[in-house]
């Protein structure tokens, strides 16, 4: 039960902290990517997350459809707000590393789910 909960509190900071992120303004955001040396890290942030949350809300026993809906509805909602972020903009590229992420994250999910499976078995 303690591990659930701790998921599932990992699960509100990864989603808070995804939000955060794609709802700074243009300049904003660019200053932090410089100050922390990010370089160009939108892409691979947009999968990281979308597999973070897919993988967390699966294993918190969320079904695989409701995760990929989940996701997808998170991604469409930031990139309409974006739109009225000064220097942001909505970007379907933003929306596909969002779903290819969920999958990764879903695959890693069964893939671990299958190694633990077959190790108690023999």
């Amino acid at each position: 039960m303690q591990r659930k909960k701790r998921s599932l509190l990992f699960l509100i900071f990864s989603v808070t902290i995804f939000i955060l992120g794609a709802l700074l303004p243009g300049e904003l955001r660019e200053s932090i990517s410089q100050l922390l040396h990010l370089g160009n890290v939108d892409a691979y942030a947009h999968v990281f997350f979308g597999a973070l949350i897919a993988l967390l809300l699966a294993w918190l026993g969320a079904p695989v459809l409701i995760v990929l809906m989940a996701i997808i509805s998170l991604g469409a909602v930031i990139e309409v707000v974006q739109i009225w972020i000064p220097g942001r903009s909505a970007t379907w590229s933003d929306m596909a590393g969002n779903v290819a992420g969920a999958l990764i994250g879903l695959l890693v999910l069964s893939l671990g789910r299958c190694v633990v499976k077959r190790g108690h078995n023999g």
